[in-house]
């Protein structure tokens, strides 16, 4: 049995040690994710950890600051050994051990059987409480109004003449990259979308209509494309939770929150609580 031993020393100084036996760890600093940073230091999901026949591979979920490899910036990689994954002020190690997962550094201690006889009552009255009292979020429809992905077209450039051309050109760029990103991230995607728009309305108040022309219609596509996918998965879904399909759910939900990231309101309380409740059920089934 192999587990990932992990070694994480926080933006203050502080270090912590833990062992899991998973194959995909989720990096970031929301509440769904397996290794979880202080929200300032990290996005919403930052970095996937998946664990192959041949080591570890880690994919880049966020570039915001760019996650890194022995001070490295990378998309996706091989972790080697021994190396350092950083994602803003943290440094993290991770080490491939055999054995049971846990939390490492602790002395075992023997349990006695009054201890024994309590967790034996107080596990069970938790979990009543955690799927009986509270609301179950896997049975309640999700709220008709989502939050808008974007605000009002950009419509003004900062600059004028030969400097807004240069920006129209720089926002071009960085919304190109953002766009060829979009399958690894769907953050950049949705971010995509006002830089073209930036861009175009730059190039137009330097001069270049043809410029601004493609950079519009790509807003466009890209606006209309990403909609439509939103609005899909949100169907998927309904339907995943309508048939009992958690671990298709939980997939959902991850996606969905990647869309809404930075966002506030009903709908989006509703997946990262939903998130929560899908974990705990899909991990129930699993053991």
């Amino acid at each position: 049995m192999r587990n990932l031993r992990f070694q994480i020393r926080l933006h203050t100084g502080q270090i912590d040690q833990l062992t899991m036996e998973a194959e995909r760890v989720l990096i970031g600093s929301g509440a769904h994710c397996e290794i979880r940073l202080p929200v300032d230091q990290a996005r919403v999901e930052h970095v996937l950890l998946e664990l192959g026949p041949a080591g570890i591979f880690v994919r880049a979920l966020n570039f915001e600051p760019p996650p890194t490899i022995n001070n490295i910036p990378f998309q996706q990689a091989p972790l080697p050994p021994g190396s350092v994954l950083g994602i803003g002020g943290c440094q993290i190690q991770v080490e491939i051990t055999e054995g049971q997962g846990g939390i490492v550094g602790q002395q075992k201690k023997k349990t006695s059987p009054i201890m024994f006889l309590a967790m034996a009552i107080i596990v069970p009255a938790g979990m009543y409480m955690l799927f009986a009292e509270e609301p179950e979020e896997t049975q309640k429809p999700s709220p008709k109004q989502a939050p808008e992905l974007w605000q009002a077209p950009v419509s003004s450039c900062p600059y004028t003449g030969g400097q807004a051309l240069a920006f129209g050109r720089e926002k071009m760029a960085v919304a190109d990259a953002k766009r060829e990103r979009r399958p690894f991230h769907v953050q950049d995607g949705v971010q995509a979308v006002p830089t073209y728009e930036a861009a175009a309305v730059c190039f137009r108040a330097g001069g270049d209509a043809a410029s601004g022309t493609l950079a519009e219609e790509s807003a466009k596509f890209l606006r209309r494309d990403i909609t439509d996918d939103f609005r899909t998965r949100r169907v998927r879904l309904d339907h995943a939770l309508l048939v009992e399909d958690y671990v298709s759910a939980q997939k959902e939900v991850r996606v969905l929150l990647q869309f809404t990231e930075g966002k506030s309101g009903d709908y989006v309380t509703w997946l990262s609580t939903l998130d929560r409740k899908l974990k705990l059920k899909v991990g129930a089934k699993k053991s």
